[in-house]
């Protein structure tokens, strides 16, 4: 699903038309205010997609570094680590380690790192591929938006309408199927 998807569903729950038109439409140009308001769900887009890698719905990456003096920068990492899992080493031994600010310590040559991301910043031209429907993310941004222009009590309606979607599909992707009895 690709952002600007995302944001013309945004606009429908914001009540944007103008803008939710012109970027349905390939041939129309955005004015000034326009474009502000598209740099701004994107914002939105990308402070969503944060809040829920973070507090919803963790995203694992695993890679494998070599450690220099036992210590890996964090800038070594494809992408951004909120937090360290496990740290294993090559013959998959589980390996001491602490979180520092700038670096993770390591007591190995060669460890696989497990740890939740954060996503990368997306612009209006980007996609995204979630299990997470367009919906909530637009519920998400709906909120940001009505946040943004100081309207809380329309911010508070699409914040329920975001968590009990979210929570929803945590039920979901957690509910597991018992098997069939039979009385005797």
């Amino acid at each position: 699903m690709s952002i600007k998807d995302i944001i013309i569903l945004a606009c429908s729950f914001t009540e944007n038309e103008e803008l939710k038109e012109a970027l349905s439409s390939s041939t129309a140009s955005l004015d000034e205010k326009q474009t502000d308001l598209v740099n701004m769900f994107v914002e939105c887009f990308n402070l969503i997609a944060n809040e829920i890698a973070s507090d919803y719905i963790p995203h694992y990456e695993r890679e494998t570094l070599v450690t220099n003096d036992f210590k890996i920068n964090y800038s070594s990492f494809s992408s951004v680590p909120l937090k360290i899992v496990s740290v294993v080493d090559k013959n998959g031994h589980k390996v001491r380690f602490k979180a520092f600010d700038d670096y993770l310590m390591a007591l190995a040559s060669e460890v696989t790192v497990t740890y939740l991301s954060q996503p990368e910043e997306k612009g209006l031209n980007d996609s995204v591929a979630s299990v997470i429907p367009m919906r909530i993310y637009a519920y998400g941004m709906a909120r940001e938006y009505y946040l943004m222009q100081t309207l809380y009590e329309e911010a508070d309606i699409w914040q329920e309408r975001f968590v009990q979607a979210l929570q929803s599909l945590s039920r979901r992707k957690n509910e597991t199927m018992m098997p069939a009895r039979r009385w005797l």
